[in-house]
C-alpha cells in the first residue's frame, strides 16, 4: 500500500477476501457495446537546429497539446504521450529499414538499424485539454498513439522549414544527416 510499505497481502489473502458469504467467488461480467468511435485530437510543434555543413538535425524543443477526453490517470497519459513522441521523432529523424536490390534486408540487426536514445531528446512540453466524449460513461478517448501521430510530421516539417531559406523544398524521411546534406547541396547547386 502507498505510504505503508510494511502492510502487504498475499494472493491467497486476496482470493479469500474475494469470496462472498456463501463461499463462492465474486464474479462480474460486462459487455460494452460502444455506440461509435471516439476521436482524440491535438497538435504538435517542433523546433530543430540543422548543421548545414553536416546535415545533422538536433531537436531543440517539442510542444504537444492533446485532447483524450477525460484524463483518468494523468501520469499514465503523459507517459503515453512521451513515449509516442520519442517514437515519432525517431521515425522522422533516423529510423529506416533498408533493402538491397534483391529485397534482402540490410538493416537486420540493431547494429544496422539506427534508433534514438533519451540523450538525444529534449524535455517535452506537454499539456492536455479535456473534451469528454459522450460515447462512454467516463468521457475518455484514446491517448496511446497521439505522440506518434503528431510528432513525426511536426519534426519533419521543422527540418524542411529550417533549410527552406537555402532553397530546399523537401527532404525525404527519415531526415538523416546524409539526406539533409544532399538536399542542401542539390538546392544550392540549383537542382532541387
Amino acid at each position: 500500500m502507498i505510504g505503508a510499505p510494511a502492510l502487504t497481502h498475499s494472493w491467497a489473502d486476496l482470493a479469500r477476501a474475494a469470496l462472498d458469504r456463501s463461499g463462492t467467488p465474486l464474479l462480474a461480467e460486462v459487455d460494452l457495446a460502444s455506440p461509435g468511435p471516439t476521436f482524440p485530437f491535438g497538435t504538435h510543434v517542433s523546433v530543430v537546429e540543422v548543421d548545414t555543413e553536416t546535415g545533422k538535425v538536433t531537436l531543440l524543443r517539442h510542444i504537444a497539446v492533446d485532447d483524450a477526453g477525460r484524463i483518468v490517470n494523468p501520469l499514465l497519459a503523459e507517459g503515453q504521450v512521451h513515449g509516442g513522441i520519442a517514437q515519432g521523432v525517431a521515425q522522422a529523424l533516423l529510423e529506416e529499414v533498408v533493402y538491397d536490390q534483391e529485397g534482402n534486408p540490410l538493416t537486420s540487426t540493431l547494429a544496422d538499424y539506427s534508433f534514438i536514445s533519451a540523450a538525444e531528446l529534449p524535455t517535452y512540453e506537454t499539456r492536455f485539454t479535456e473534451t469528454p466524449t459522450p460515447v462512454n460513461a467516463l468521457g475518455s478517448k484514446g491517448i496511446g498513439e497521439s505522440g506518434t501521430i503528431g510528432s513525426t510530421p511536426a519534426v519533419h516539417n521543422a527540418v524542411c522549414d529550417a533549410v527552406a531559406h537555402l532553397g530546399v523544398r523537401h527532404v525525404d524521411m527519415p531526415t538523416t544527416p546524409t539526406r539533409v546534406w544532399r538536399a542542401i547541396q542539390d538546392a544550392t547547386a540549383g537542382r532541387s
